[in-house]
């Protein structure tokens, strides 16, 4: 046999056995993994049922080159950008409300400390099933991704959701937001002040009839309060700490294998405000999404088009270090809508401490990130294993 076509089969051959590894070894999705939010834990929703204990992923290396071992794993790009509007406002405690007959719809929170990374995430599902999730970075050592017991989540008008491991509840007499946790896990009771509001937008309509709305009522704020977090006996003060809430919702499923996923990211900045990226990846590979600003005064953003660069590769996994957002022009968001004329954006956020999960339907990296000198964020981006695969 000529020995080009010896080594095609030698390389064909191991990718096969390596796909079939790579499949087995998600069969059994509750064992722990040693080793993103850290998993965007969960996927969301997925993987959030699955306790993950993970390490900084350190040893992230760089894209494959053409010729070398791992060249047969594709980057995870975007195609095209759609630019077309997406309906939104300004984002408002009224838009985060249950919204019965959702598939999918959850809470979502964080809070982390501009000084040493330290972040705390905290979530909570009505839809597909009722689930609750935190994710806790220390300043050094391993980051880890729980499930909190929890039978039952409701959520009503106010806004507020509750469930026996926490609730998240809007205070109209203080204009804030409040954060209760008393799970297994971790307890916390954290205020939202002083909070700057993002956008609520949607639907974006993608493959399969899917619909998603996103709503970030609280983009960036100096939070207060206390939380003792997994594997700790004592309370660590949170106050002048960042937080950010946002809510999911709609007809859709994070684990269809028909969209290629998403993009996310929030960006706290040393003067107080914030950059927000959102939007879903569709089948084809084209991204239809936003960049917004938010700042004391306003918020306003753009539909944009994606560059992602500096790709890096885990596992079977590639993903951006760098994603750059632009448009000539934005709009102000009001609560009647967007309106007016407002500059155009140009930013990017850059990965500076990956977090990787790979769940085999999902793989994502919810990873320690920022915008501007001195800030501090997540980004995720979050692909479906046919976005992963090679494609003849």
């Amino acid at each position: 046999m000529p020995r080009r076509f010896a080594a095609r089969r030698h390389a064909t051959a191991r990718r096969h056995a390596i796909l079939r590894h790579h499949a087995a070894a998600h069969r059994f999705p509750a064992r722990r993994f040693p080793a993103r939010r850290a998993a965007a834990a969960l996927a969301l929703g997925a993987a959030a049922l699955v306790p993950v204990a993970a390490p900084p992923a350190a040893g992230a290396q760089a894209a494959p080159s053409p010729s070398g071992p791992d060249s047969w794993i594709p980057h995870t790009d975007i195609t095209r950008s759609d630019l077309t509007q997406v309906p939104g406002k300004l984002a408002e405690p009224s838009d985060d409300g249950p919204h019965p007959g959702s598939t999918t719809e959850w809470w979502y929170t964080h809070v982390m400390d501009p000084a040493t990374h330290r972040t705390f995430i905290a979530m909570l599902f009505t839809a597909p099933v009722p689930t609750a999730v935190i994710f806790w970075y220390p300043e050094k050592g391993d980051k880890v991704v729980l499930p909190e017991p929890t039978a039952q989540v409701t959520a009503k008008p106010g806004p507020a959701v509750d469930s026996s491991a926490g609730s998240l509840v809007w205070d109209a007499a203080r204009r804030a937001y409040h954060l209760r946790w008393h799970g297994l896990f971790a307890k916390a009771d954290i205020w939202f002040d002083r909070a700057l509001p993002g956008v609520t937008g949607g639907p974006i309509r993608y493959d399969g009839g899917q619909t998603m709305y996103w709503s970030a009522p609280v983009a960036t704020s100096r939070v207060r309060g206390w939380l003792q977090p997994p594997g700790s006996s004592s309370r660590v003060s949170v106050d002048g700490w960042r937080g950010y809430h946002d809510h999911n919702w709609g007809q859709f499923s994070v684990v269809d294998q028909r969209y290629s996923g998403w993009e996310w990211g929030v960006s706290h900045e040393p003067d107080g405000t914030a950059t927000l990226l959102g939007g879903v990846v569709k089948g084809d590979g084209t991204w239809q999404g936003v960049v917004g600003r938010v700042t004391a005064r306003e918020t306003y953003g753009c539909m944009t088009s994606i560059k992602l660069s500096d790709w890096r590769t885990s596992g079977l996994f590639s993903y951006p270090e760098t994603t750059t957002l632009s448009c000539p022009s934005s709009l102000l968001a009001t609560p009647q809508g967007l309106k007016g004329a407002r500059p155009g954006l140009r930013t990017s956020f850059h990965v500076v401490d990956p977090f990787i999960l790979d769940a085999g339907l999902l793989a994502l990296p919810e990873s320690l990130g920022r915008t501007v000198p001195g800030s501090l964020g997540l980004i995720e981006h979050i692909r479906t294993l046919p976005s992963r695969l090679p494609h003849s």
